[in-house]
C-alpha cells in the first residue's frame, strides 16, 4: 500500500461532499494517438485496436498509419484503419472472394514478441507515436480449454477448474464439477474438459520426472486476451487431485512469465490434490509471484484419501487449510455445494472455508497473511459433501480466525458541512481499519492509507488528495490477514456510452451513476476537447437532477444527429445543495462510427 507524502489540496466540503480547486494542464490541438493493450497470439491472426485515438479540436478525419518495427517480420492487413488486422502472412484469395487473407503465425517453443507503431493525423497535424505488442505464444499443440458458460463476461471474475487424471495427464471428459446455474451466473467457467497434459520437455512414463504445465497457462491468455482485452476482474484457479499441479503451475506461468495484471492469477484453490506430487516448491514460487501489487495466495481443501504417496506433505504452512474425512471424489462436489448451502456459505465467526473466500463468495476481496513456515489458519468440515458444520482443526495450536468481510455506511456530514466522515460497520476479528482513497476502483492495493484506527474511521476529514475519488475501509486481523469493501466513487462516474467507446448511432443518451449525495449535476458537451476542460458556455448544456441527457434528437442539442466520425466530449460536474461545484468531473469521450 502506498503511503503518500504527496502534495494535497484545501478541500471545501460543501452542502455533501468536496471541491477541487484545481484545473487539469491544457492539451493541444495535435491529434492523439493510442495504439491500444498488448495482445497475445497463437496462430489466428489478432485486430489491434486503435479507436481510442482522437482529435482534440475535431479539425478533419483522422488518418492512421501503422507499421511494425520490432520482432520477426509478420503481416499487416487494412494498416491504413484504426483496426489493423495482423497475421503471420497475407495469403492471396481464392473463387469469388480475391481480397488478400491473412495467414497463420508460426509459432516456435519460445516466446516472440512483434511490436507497432501508430501515427494519427487529421491532415494538417500528426500526433507522437504510441505503440503496442502482439506476443505469439510457444507452440502449445490442441488448445483443450473450453468455456463452460459463453459468452465471455468481462465484468465477472474467472474461475478455472483443472479435473483429475492419472498423476500426469488429465482425464478427458471430467467436466467442472462446478457447472451449474449458481456458479455460471456469477463467474466465467473455464475448465479442460478434453484433458491435459504437462510440457513437452516432461519424459513419459516416470511419475517422478519433473513435469510442468505451463502451456496450459498459453492456451488461457491468448482465449483471454481476444475475448476480454482490456479485463480488470480477478482469476482463480482450481485443480482436484491431478489438476492441483496445472491450477499452481498456471498461476506461476501467467504471473512470472507474462507479468501482465490483466490475467494475473491471485488465488490458486487445491481440492484432495495430495497424491501427485509435492506442491511444496510449487507453493512459494506461487506465493511470491505478485503481480503489479497484487497479493497471491492459496487453500488447500483436504479428504481422508492418502494416494499412493502418503509421505508426501497433507498440508502445507502459509495457505488456509480445511481438512475433512470427505472422500477423494466428495472434496471437489463439497466445494461446489459450498456456494449455495447456507450450513457452508456463512461466515461463522471467521472459521470458514469453501467458496466463501473464492473470486465470487461474499469474502472475494480476502488477502491472505504471509506467515512463511506458520500454519495459521486451519479447519475442518464435519459432515458431509452436503451438510455439516465447520470448526477448528487443533483450535489450541490454530487458533487464527480469518477477518469478516466490510460493509460501508453512507457518509455522514457535519452540521456546517464543512467535515464527512467515512465508515463502515465493525467487522469481527478486526483489530485494525484503515480508509483509503484512490483513482482506480480496481487498483487497491494502490489506495493511500488515510487513517488507521483500532476501530471503524470515525474522524472528519476536510482535506483529500486531490485526484482520488474512490474510498473504501481495509480491516485487518491480528494476524495481518486484510479484506476490504468494494470501493465507492464519491462523484459521478460510470459514463454510458463508456470513455473512448465508439458509438454506432447518431444520437445518444448519456447516463452516469450518481456521486454521493450530490443535489444536481452540471452537464457540458460538444466537440472541442479545450472548451470541455475549461467548461465553457458554449458546450454547457443544463444543470439538472437527473443522470441522464439527450443529444442529437430534435429540441435537444445537435438537433440534426451526431455527424458520423466525429468524437464527442462530454463532462458531468458534481453540485452540492448551495449551487457550487462539489467536484469538476472528468473529460469522457466516445466516436460516432462512420
Amino acid at each position: 500500500m502506498k503511503r503518500s507524502n504527496d502534495y494535497r489540496i484545501k478541500l471545501l466540503l460543501v452542502g455533501c461532499i468536496i471541491t477541487a480547486f484545481v484545473t487539469q494542464p491544457a492539451i493541444g490541438s495535435e491529434p492523439i494517438a493510442d495504439a491500444g493493450l498488448t495482445r497475445y497470439a497463437a496462430q489466428d491472426p489478432v485486430v489491434l485496436d486503435g479507436t481510442g485515438s482522437y482529435d482534440p479540436d475535431n479539425s478533419g478525419q483522422l488518418r492512421y498509419a501503422w507499421r511494425q518495427i520490432s520482432g520477426p517480420s509478420v503481416a499487416i492487413i487494412d494498416a491504413d484503419t484504426a483496426t489493423p488486422t495482423i497475421a503471420g502472412s497475407i495469403q492471396p484469395g481464392s473463387g469469388r472472394d480475391t481480397a488478400p487473407q491473412p495467414g497463420e503465425f508460426i509459432q516456435t517453443d519460445e516466446i516472440q514478441e512483434c511490436e507497432f507503431e501508430l501515427v494519427v493525423s487529421d491532415g494538417e497535424l500528426t500526433s507522437l507515436p504510441d505503440t503496442v505488442k502482439v506476443i505469439i505464444v510457444p507452440d502449445f499443440g490442441a488448445n483443450r480449454m473450453r468455456h463452460v458458460n459463453p459468452p465471455f463476461n468481462p465484468d465477472k471474475p474467472t474461475f478455472i477448474y483443472f479435473g483429475g487424471g492419472d498423476c500426469i495427464v488429465g482425464y478427458a471428459g471430467i467436466s467442472c464439477t462446478l457447472d451449474d446455474p449458481d456458479w455460471n451466473s456469477k463467474a466465467n467457467v473455464i475448465d479442460f474438459a478434453s484433458g491435459y497434459e504437462p510440457d513437452p520437455n516432461y519424459v513419459p512414463g516416470n511419475v517422478d520426472a519433473p513435469r510442468t504445465y505451463y502451456q496450459l497457462a498459453d492456451m488461457i491468455i491468448v482465449y483471454l486476451s481476444s475475448v476480454a482485452p482490456n479485463y480488470q476482474q480477478p482469476i482463480q484457479t482450481s485443480g482436484w487431485s491431478t489438476g492441483g499441479q496445472p491450477a499452481l503451475d498456471v498461476g506461476i506461468h501467467l504471473n512470472l512469465t507474462y507479468a501482465d495484471a490483466r490475467y494475473a492469477v491471485n488465488r490458486v484453490t487445491l481440492l484432495d490434490a495430495r497424491a501427485c506430487r509435492d506442491h511444496s516448491d510449487s507453493i512459494l514460487k506461487f506465493l511470491d509471484s505478485s503481480v503489479d501489487g497484487e497479493q497471491c495466495w492459496i487453500d488447500n481443501h483436504r479428504g481422508n484419501t492418502d494416494g499412493p504417496f502418503p509421505s508426501w506433505p497433507s498440508f502445507y504452512p502459509n495457505v488456509l487449510r480445511v481438512g475433512s474425512s470427505l472422500s477423494h471424489v466428495g472434496v471437489p462436489t463439497w466445494y461446489g455445494n459450498s456456494l449455495i448451502d447456507s450450513n457452508m456459505n456463512q461466515f461463522n465467526h471467521g472459521v470458514v472455508g469453501g467458496i466463501y473466500w473464492s473470486v465470487l463468495g461474499p469474502g472475494k476481496n480476502l488477502q491472505l497473511a504471509s506467515t512463511p513456515g506458520v500454519v495459521t489458519y486451519s479447519f475442518k468440515w464435519v459432515g458431509t459433501e452436503s451438510s455439516g458444520y465447520m470448526d477448528f482443526w487443533d483450535e489450541s495450536n490454530h487458533p487464527g480466525r480469518l477477518p469478516e468481510p466490510v460493509t460501508l455506511v453512507d457518509p455522514v456530514y457535519t452540521e456546517d458541512h464543512n467535515g464527512v466522515i467515512l465508515s463502515c460497520e465493525e467487522s469481527e476479528n478486526a483489530v485494525g481499519y484503515e480508509l483509503l482513497f484512490g483513482s482506480d476502483p480496481y487498483r487497491v492495493m494502490d489506495y493511500e492509507v488515510i487513517s488507521d484506527t483500532t476501530t471503524p474511521p470515525n474522524h472528519i476529514l476536510t482535506i483529500i488528495p486531490s485526484d482520488k475519488t474512490w474510498w473504501t475501509v481495509r480491516v485487518r486481523d491480528q494476524h495481518g490477514s486484510t479484506i476490504y469493501a468494494d470501493p465507492i466513487s464519491m462523484v459521478a462516474h460510470n459514463p454510458n456510452p463508456a470513455n473512448s467507446a465508439v458509438h454506432p448511432d447518431t444520437w445518444a443518451t448519456l447516463s452516469w451513476n450518481e456521486g454521493i449525495k450530490a443535489s444536481s449535476y452540471d452537464v457540458y458537451f460538444g466537440e472541442n476537447f479545450g472548451d470541455m476542460q475549461d467548461g465553457t458556455a458554449v458546450v454547457f448544456r443544463s444543470n439538472q437532477i437527473m443522470t441522464y441527457f439527450i443529444v442529437g434528437f430534435a429540441g435537444f442539442p445537435y438537433p440534426d444527429g451526431l455527424v458520423s466520425g466525429t468524437t464527442y466530449f462530454w463532462r458531468i460536474d458534481d453540485i452540492g445543495a448551495d449551487g457550487t461545484v462539489i467536484h469538476k468531473g472528468k473529460v469522457w469521450r466516445f466516436t460516432v462510427s462512420s
